[in-house]
């Protein structure tokens, strides 16, 4: 099975709402997230590192297609005094986060997930997944 590596845009930042687990001075782990909107081209997957985020659409698909390797989670939307300046009457569809532990390693050639992230925290999705985006 081949793999992708994918590269959203970012669209935001880590909203001051977050709740954040750190290790060592690092984010370990996000508890809760407020994704906070500086700006949006229209992609239904986006990213502000080391969180993914989907449009409820997009969910809903990766759901009907039953992809493995994911967990979704609620999310607080807020917008920054730049987003409203860039966009004066854009509707923001409902977003959720998307959460997977599992990690990729390309020389393991037993891959059953959809999802994985790698060890920088990029997202590693299946041919499968990348079509349910790429749709």
């Amino acid at each position: 099975m081949r793999f992708y590596k994918l590269e959203p845009e970012i669209a935001g930042e880590i909203g001051d709402n977050s709740i954040i687990q750190y290790e060592n001075g690092k984010i370990s782990k996000i508890k809760f997230l407020e994704f906070r909107f500086n700006d949006w081209l229209g992609d239904e997957l986006i990213s502000t590192h080391p969180c993914y985020i989907i449009t409820e659409k997009l969910k809903e698909e990766i759901l009907l297609k039953k992809l493995q390797g994911i967990q979704f989670q609620d999310i607080l939307i807020s917008f920054s005094d730049e987003f409203y300046e860039l966009n004066d009457s854009i509707e923001i569809p409902n977003f959720v986060q998307i959460i997977c532990e599992n990690i990729y390693e390309e020389k393991n050639d037993v891959t059953v997930q959809d999802f994985y992230v790698n060890k920088y925290k990029e997202l590693i999705v299946s041919e499968k997944a990348l079509n349910v985006f790429q749709n």
